[in-house]
């Protein structure tokens, strides 16, 4: 009988292993997946995921679009079907009803019109403070969709870290939605009105917060490292790659690929003011792959992080099961 449960056991983990790697295969949605390249529109084979997206904004000479997929974001309150415009013009519009459903058209409201979203504008502060800041900018006000708040931090062996910090309304606004599809710390796809400490440098943390309130950015939130111990490399080709003398700590640890690169780290969240929020498992946001684990050095590579996971997911349900006995 102990080794049938025990058989029985594995299988099941084999089970949330095949799942997890084959995420992308189960997703019904294909999306075109194209950019602008030198002029004129590449476009790679279409992906598949949860949702098709199409992001159009204007830089000072040409019109920008960026289409793809998205899969592992929450669909009720960030990745909602629907076009939304920020203050600056730029605009995301999501959608799954169909396959190559996100033509450019769609952000015209044109053909098959999609729900719009409104992003309320509101009033933010920017200044900057630090250590090592030698007079510190005068505080100012602007508006924004979002306010923003970043921290970096900077360590030394024989020093206490330098900090700056810096509140404002975003540098880059076309990247601005409730869907984040870029942010300071190069980890797109966090939540509005969360925070976020990440780590994937012996010496350095960067702590990525913005909110959607007036005046929401006057303080910065505390966020505490997680008790979950990663492995951390940065722009490694080979997946296996990570740093075996540093680590850091945080409530998941990750690995992120894109452009055939490989991220891992530590990140730390505070999501209290959120609607939505993190969870472990595989995430795709326009040609960016994120993993996602909650166990010890789980982030070696993706065959561990999915080992992780399904772990995870197995005593979920298994939590789930004795409930309703």
């Amino acid at each position: 009988m102990a080794m049938l449960s025990s058989l029985t056991s594995s299988l099941l983990l084999s089970s949330y292993i095949l799942l997890f790697v084959n995420h992308a295969a189960v997703e019904a949605i294909e999306c075109y997946q194209c950019e602008n390249d030198y002029g004129g529109i590449k476009c790679d084979t279409p992906c598949r995921g949860e949702r098709c997206v199409v992001w159009k904004w204007q830089t000072k000479s040409e019109v920008m679009v960026k289409q793809g997929c998205v899969s592992g974001v929450d669909i009720h309150f960030t990745a909602k079907i629907g076009c939304r415009t920020n203050h600056l013009g730029a605009t995301l519009c999501v959608c799954e009803d169909g396959d190559l459903c996100n033509r450019v058209e769609r952000t015209e409201n044109t053909v098959r019109p999609l729900p719009v979203i409104r992003l309320q504008v509101v009033d933010c502060i920017g200044k900057v403070t630090g250590t090592g800041h030698i007079g510190a900018r005068r505080e100012h006000p602007c508006s924004s969709n979002y306010c923003h708040m970043t921290r970096t931090e900077s360590y030394s062996d024989d020093f206490p870290p330098d900090v700056l910090t810096v509140y404002d309304c975003g540098d880059k606004g076309e990247f601005d939605f409730d869907l984040r599809l870029k942010n300071t710390i190069d980890f797109p796809g966090l939540y509005a009105n969360g925070c976020y400490r990440i780590q994937y440098q012996p010496k350095e943390s960067v702590t990525d917060c913005f909110c959607s309130k007036s005046h929401c950015n006057t303080k910065l939130p505390v966020v505490q490292a997680g008790p979950v111990r990663c492995y951390i490399s940065h722009g490694a080709r080979n997946e296996s790659v990570v740093d075996t003398n540093h680590f850091c700590y945080g409530d998941y640890c990750f690995v992120q690929k894109h452009d055939g690169k490989f991220t891992k780290g530590c990140l730390s969240v505070n999501e209290r003011n959120s609607w939505s929020h993190l969870r472990s498992g595989h995430r795709h946001i326009l040609g960016v792959d994120q993993w996602l684990c909650q166990h010890h050095l789980c982030n070696l590579d993706l065959s561990r992080v999915a080992r992780a996971t399904a772990s995870e997911y197995k005593q979920a349900d298994q939590a789930v099961t004795e409930k309703n006995i």
